[in-house]
């Protein structure tokens, strides 16, 4: 293969980005090798640049972040049936589960398996379809496995109501934004937490009722408005990950008696209430003990929801440039805080 390949280099934990010339993978059985249109950053990524050395992932450097990309297929592994060449896909970049750069997304080819791509619809453009990957992996964890909420899984059209009801905290948030629309999908009720400014587009995805978390007394609003709503409360979907919000959540938890609180990320918080679960979901890494699962969501549900609309690309790109060399400026950007929209690069 005669092309060539770049990407953006952490050079250390903690450390500086980099755009330096990386190695041309190679698609194994079930693989395929995306040639990149669109990567979308993630707030893992600029976490990773600025608390690397705490943190359990990357397990080496010099290495290469990135877990969203859209493009074209450029070459497929053995056995690899569903696509071929030139198929426009979103892809999951898995490289936290292998610690492989091969599996980043920050770079001009990215191996992805099978299991984590989905076409685009021809009327999507590449920096749409890169919002969605990791959200809808994270989402998928904490939305359907066993010990977790437990839903059915989502249909198109969307599943009539099952009288269950769940809490989205971080609603506008991409995470929060793949899981109301898939958890609405499942025919669940879905209460949500956004600030103001996003309460009509958080409605937007299905969401019930918003809450505006900035209110001191938004814990017993939302006991209040949980209990208010008809059903089953399964349990909280936490979408921000960091401990003031997942204690929030908990109280929430705990004021209606018990119950789970998953978060999007496993961080580690003392004193939770013995009346709460508390499960972390490591996203893409557990999809791949989920099979079935994961062939469901990302072979059926996601190709199908996308084309009829039950899955909309949000939150909305946020195009900061074109090129590697724009990625280091979309996680400098991201770090100083967004709402409701994702940063984006096209390549």
């Amino acid at each position: 293969m005669s092309s060539s390949n770049s990407a953006v280099w952490l050079l250390e934990a903690g450390g500086q980005f980099v755009v330096q010339e990386a190695p041309l993978p190679s698609p194994g059985p079930d693989e395929v090798l995306i040639k990149n249109k669109a990567v979308a950053v993630n707030p893992m990524d600029w976490k990773i640049q600025i608390y690397g050395p705490h943190l359990p992932f990357p397990k080496k450097y010099p290495f290469i972040l990135g877990a969203d990309v859209a493009g074209e297929i450029y070459e497929v592994g053995q056995d690899v049936t569903t696509f071929k060449k030139g198929d426009r896909v979103m892809g999951g970049a898995n490289w936290f589960l292998t610690n492989e750069i091969r599996d980043s997304g920050f770079q001009n080819y990215t191996i992805c398996k099978v299991n984590l791509v989905a076409p685009l619809p021809d009327t999507m453009s590449f920096e749409s379809g890169s919002v969605l990957p990791l959200a809808l992996s994270t989402a998928t964890m904490g939305l359907y496995p066993a010990g977790r909420l437990e839903l059915p899984l989502p249909l198109t059209p969307k599943a009539s109501p099952i009288n269950k009801v769940i809490l989205v905290w971080g609603g506008s948030s991409s995470t929060g934004s793949a899981a109301i629309q898939m958890a609405v999908a499942s025919g669940a009720t879905v209460i949500a937490t956004a600030s103001a400014k996003n309460h009509s587009f958080v409605q937007s995805l299905g969401a019930a009722k918003v809450l505006d978390y900035h209110e001191d007394s938004i814990i017993q609003d939302l006991i209040q408005a949980i209990r208010d709503t008809p059903g089953e409360f399964l349990g909280v979907l936490e979408a921000i990950a960091e401990e003031e919000t997942i204690r929030k959540c908990a109280d929430v938890v705990k004021g209606l008696g018990g119950g789970r609180v998953v978060t999007n990320l496993p961080v580690p918080v003392k004193d939770i209430p013995e009346e709460v679960e508390l499960v972390g979901v490591v996203d893409v890494a557990n999809l791949h003990d989920h099979k079935e699962i994961s062939e469901y969501v990302w072979g059926k549900f996601i190709p199908e929801a996308l084309k009829d609309g039950t899955l909309k690309p949000v939150p909305e790109p946020l195009v900061v440039g074109e090129g590697l060399e724009k990625i280091p400026e979309g996680v400098s950007l991201f770090q100083k805080g967004i709402s409701a929209r994702k940063i984006v690069v096209t390549l």
